[in-house]
């Protein structure tokens, strides 16, 4: 299966996610550990269209996600650049578009090791806190205890 660059953005439009969370981890210099991440799930009758977004993008995983469903994940922080990359010279159509905007300039900021200082956690938790459309009580508190800590 080929996919073309139209077919690739139309598809994550609809069925595409940008997420970043954070997570504690004493180890790390802020105390805490941001993971970004692209993913695409489908159910396991469509999982070919997984292992074509995987090589369209030339790196992640197609792994079983929940019960029938399988997701396609990129986490790595250069292939994350890639696919920013890629969404840059192809938008998004939809309010997806202004999600990734975000995700990328959380990217941008990792890159540059914003994420290892506190003032930088925080400006990647506030973009974070305005991706998708849940609520995200953990992200809040963590936020919360970088302006008290």
């Amino acid at each position: 299966m080929n996919l073309s660059p139209d077919w690739v953005v139309g598809f994550v439009d609809g069925e595409g996610c940008f997420h970043v969370s954070v997570q504690s981890h004493p180890e790390m210099t802020a105390g805490y550990q941001v993971l970004p991440e692209f993913v695409v799930v489908q159910h396991e009758r469509d999982i070919q269209v997984l292992y074509a977004l995987k090589r369209f993008f030339k790196g992640g995983v197609v792994r079983v996600n929940h019960a029938e469903r399988y997701a396609f994940r990129v986490r790595n922080l250069e292939q994350l650049e890639r696919i920013c990359e890629f969404f840059m010279n192809h938008p998004l159509k939809t309010k997806k578009n202004v999600d990734f905007r975000r995700f990328r300039k959380i990217i941008l900021l990792m890159k540059d090791g914003k994420h290892l200082n506190r003032e930088g956690l925080k400006e990647i938790i506030d973009l974070a806190l305005q991706m998708n459309t849940t609520e995200r009580p953990a992200l809040e508190n963590i936020k919360r205890a970088l302006e008290i800590g």
